[in-house]
């Protein structure tokens, strides 16, 4: 409907077309889109994390992924996560290896009947078997919080 002055002024009849939200610091929309997917369990911490922080989720999304770009080293964001499972990748190898020494050290003791005291090898097994137990736990830890 014209007005007074010349404008048009909505009808309540025609149905209201709302404009494409823009920031205010953009000249332009943002066409690109990226769709990530979550467990239920990573969608919770996402969740949670966006309202912690008192963002909407997918704003929360997008300025944790720009700010991961943005940085000098941007596999930074993530190498915390990538290097403790390499630090556990390297500890599992290192554990493999101490059980093929072990098994070596089994061959020769055989095959020399030369046993070192009973108490000394069972300190070692216990050391192994503590060292599996930890790796175990920091395995678990960081599935289970990822």
């Amino acid at each position: 409907m014209p007005t007074e002055t010349g404008g048009i002024e909505p009808s309540s009849n025609e149905p209201h077309q709302l404009a494409p939200r823009r920031r205010l610091r953009d000249k332009q929309l943002r066409e690109r889109r990226v769709h990530p997917r979550y467990n239920d369990d990573e969608f919770a911490l996402v969740q949670n994390a966006a309202a912690l922080s008192r963002m909407a989720l997918g704003g929360y999304v997008a300025e944790c992924s720009l700010a991961a770009a943005r940085s000098d080293d941007p596999t930074a964001a993530v190498a915390d996560y990538r290097a403790m499972i390499k630090a556990l990748m390297a500890s599992n190898g290192q554990l493999g290896q101490i059980g093929n020494n072990l098994n070596q050290l089994t061959w020769h003791l055989h095959k020399d009947g030369a046993w070192p005291h009973p108490d000394t090898v069972q300190r070692l097994l216990d050391r192994v078997e503590a060292s599996v137990a930890e790796l175990d736990t920091a395995i678990a830890q960081v599935t289970e919080g990822r």
